[in-house]
């Protein structure tokens, strides 16, 4: 059961070296989407807040009077909603505090990227169509449903999510599907542009194999097909294997970008390389 506690903070604009904005905003610590590979887990801020996450959810309740005051002083030009929690998760249906916050950012003019999995932003439309909202990073994938349970058990379901993107996408609003973790093996992204039609373009992004949790990731995948546990070790251990997999992964997302001629981006994460997360 996840745990809500109502808590009052000092600042809510953080710099940050993502270029996505000059400053996140996060309107609560933890998620109650509980997924397995988000990268927050790594976060050395977050790992301090005791308790599993996924399992608790503060709610920074002055986070609206907080940005008020901060947006006169330090003057952003852009910022980035929800670079360690999910600014519309259920939580937000009751307290309406990135709602609130959305509002301050278009009166006082400020520009701002989101990044979400959640299909409750479309009761934002009115909202983000003033026209600052400058981007939505929605993340979506296409895993089984068996294999969803371990590894995001608590997440809105991908048909909402395409459902959410689209409705989105014929309000004019800028979306920008975001495929993450592609998980080697079991994600399938053939026709993947077929299914958002008005989007320009789908981005991807490889599953981090530099995770704090790889092992339960990977424990997670592999107890339901037992079969790939060699393949994933290999692609712990083996640099060749490792680059030579998504090398072939680009090739077969090549592929579908020349036929759906859509705009793309890849992500894959160096080989080895600790998870350095610099998102505040």
């Amino acid at each position: 059961m996840t745990e809500f506690k109502e808590v009052k903070i000092s600042r809510i604009l953080n710099p940050t070296s993502i270029d996505l904005g000059e400053y996140v905003i996060n309107p609560f610590m933890g998620c109650e989407y509980s997924c397995l590979y988000c990268y927050v887990r790594s976060n050395k801020v977050i790992s301090k807040r005791l308790g599993k996450w996924g399992e608790y959810v503060d709610i920074r309740i002055n986070a609206p009077v907080l940005l008020e005051k901060e947006i006169i002083s330090k003057k952003p030009k852009c910022v980035l909603l929800g670079s360690t929690t999910d600014c519309f998760q259920p939580v937000e249906n009751k307290y309406k505090i990135t709602s609130r916050m959305l509002e301050i950012l278009n009166k006082h003019r400020v520009y701002y990227n989101i990044l979400t999995r959640s299909p409750n932003i479309v009761e934002y439309i009115d909202l983000l169509k003033q026209g600052f909202c400058k981007k939505i990073y929605f993340t979506i994938n296409n895993i089984t449903s068996e294999l969803k349970n371990k590894l995001e058990p608590k997440s809105p379901g991908f048909e909402l999510r395409f459902k959410a993107i689209n409705k989105m996408l014929d309000e004019n609003i800028s979306v920008v599907p975001y495929f993450s973790p592609i998980l080697p093996w079991l994600s399938n992204f053939k026709d993947i542009f077929t299914l958002f039609p008005k989007s320009d373009s789908v981005e991807f992004e490889g599953l981090n194999m530099n995770l704090v949790n790889i092992t339960d990731i990977i424990s997670g995948i592999t107890s339901l097909y037992p079969d790939l546990k060699t393949k994933y070790e290999k692609l712990l251990h083996d640099k060749t294997f490792y680059d030579s997999f998504w090398a072939s992964v680009k090739k077969d997302i090549i592929k579908e970008v020349i036929s759906a001629k859509k705009n793309y981006n890849v992500y894959i994460h160096n080989f080895g390389n600790y998870f350095n997360n610099k998102y505040t």
